[in-house]
């Protein structure tokens, strides 16, 4: 899921360039990127801060997940965009941190990370979904077929 995100970001970054496309060092970064992310979520989604509504309708859940999610995601980018500043630099963090500020282009900004935080409230969106159905019901209900079982399998020794 994030892997597509991200290639789909680095895509729309591509494309406001003059670089038409996507350059392999620029997916490898959206790759890079997208696993970090994943697995942060994957840490994340057990802990308690995360589950704080857990009792109430879904969509508070939802959206106090793709609130944090969408926060992390976006630091994730920045942190992306600012690493090779960081390595390159010749001066203080303040400088260089100054010198990315500036060279930001806010429309490309605003666009990459709607798009983000759109993509983010769609996984929380299904995760809630899926978690509240069950993995099988959801299976059923999307795909038509119930998942086989290896467990009603039996095997002769």
């Amino acid at each position: 899921f994030f892997m597509v995100v991200f290639h789909v970001a680095a895509l729309l970054h591509g494309l406001d360039e003059e670089s038409f496309g996507i350059t392999p060092s620029r997916s490898a970064k959206a790759t890079i990127a997208a696993l970090v992310l994943g697995k942060l979520f994957l840490l994340l989604d057990e802990r308690r801060f995360a589950n704080l509504f857990a009792e109430r309708p879904l969509i508070y859940t939802t959206l106090w997940k793709t609130l944090i999610y969408s926060v992390l995601a976006t630091l994730a980018l920045w942190c992306e965009e600012l690493a090779p500043l960081l390595l390159h630099a010749r001066g203080p963090f303040a400088a260089t941190l100054g010198e990315h500020v500036a060279r930001i282009v806010w429309p490309r900004f605003w666009s990459t990370h709607i798009l983000l935080v759109s993509w983010v409230l769609i996984f929380c969106v299904l995760s809630a979904l899926i978690n509240a159905l069950g993995k099988d019901r959801a299976m059923t209900l999307f795909f038509g077929v119930r998942p086989r079982r290896f467990a009603s399998r039996t095997y002769r020794r």
